[in-house]
């Protein structure tokens, strides 16, 4: 793993949800979507950002309701 550089950030795709750091130098990765990610559809993006957002959504909702 390269050093990272004071500017260097762990991020997580908008997409997928993985953990990635950026900027790397020769990285496709974006401030918003990995590696993997950055090269699909822009549409099949949005789909997935939605997706992962209603998911954390549901996530959250779960972890706050009281049991019982």
């Amino acid at each position: 793993m390269p050093k990272l550089q004071p500017e260097t950030r762990i991020r997580n795709c908008r997409a997928c949800g993985k953990s990635f750091e950026y900027p790397i130098k020769g990285s496709a990765a974006t401030r918003h979507h990995c590696e993997d990610c950055v090269n699909l559809p822009v549409n099949v993006r949005k789909i997935l950002e939605r997706l992962s957002a209603r998911i954390q959504s549901l996530e959250l909702k779960l972890k706050l309701k009281p049991a019982g």
